[in-house]
């Protein structure tokens, strides 16, 4: 295993510990409520707690999403396990990795095949919700955020 294999598979399974961990707990709550938490565990705790966003588990073997597809939601992992495959490259992502959020915000099709390796469960993050707030934002944090999401995709 590789070092940046072995560090995601820490950080995988240290955020869906902490999730479950935050989420079950008097002191997580107290935590979340007290704003204690900082940077990319506070957001994934924060999402993960979120009663906006529907939860789903997706069984071992069913594709989320296939190359060429739209997206029509955008994927947080809670937990579990899936295979990203693209052209001849292949990859697994976990616990706090989102799926489909940049590619969805602006319209563009998959460049990956997305399946569940093992049961997940996922944060649903549904695009005509997204849709209807950004509508209403400034047209000049729209282009923002529109120029944001570009730079993230471009290869």
């Amino acid at each position: 295993m590789n070092d940046n294999a072995l560090k995601f598979s820490v950080d995988a399974e240290r955020l869906s510990k902490l999730g479950t961990y935050f989420l079950q707990s008097k002191e997580g709550q107290d935590a979340i409520a007290s704003g204690s938490l900082k940077g990319p565990d506070r957001l994934f705790i924060a999402l993960a707690s979120s009663t906006l966003l529907n939860t789903t588990v997706v069984l071992p073997g069913k594709k989320i999403i296939e190359s060429g597809e739209q997206f029509d939601d955008a994927y947080l992992i809670l937990s579990g396990e899936i295979q990203i495959a693209q052209k001849e490259k292949s990859y697994k992502l976990g616990a706090g990795s989102v799926i489909g959020l940049s590619e969805g915000m602006v319209g563009l099709a998959s460049k990956f095949t997305a399946t569940a390796l093992t049961s997940v469960k996922v944060k649903i993050i549904p695009f005509h919700r997204v849709d209807a707030i950004i509508k209403v934002l400034p047209p000049e944090v729209r282009a923002i955020l529109i120029t944001i999401i570009k730079r993230n995709l471009a290869p």
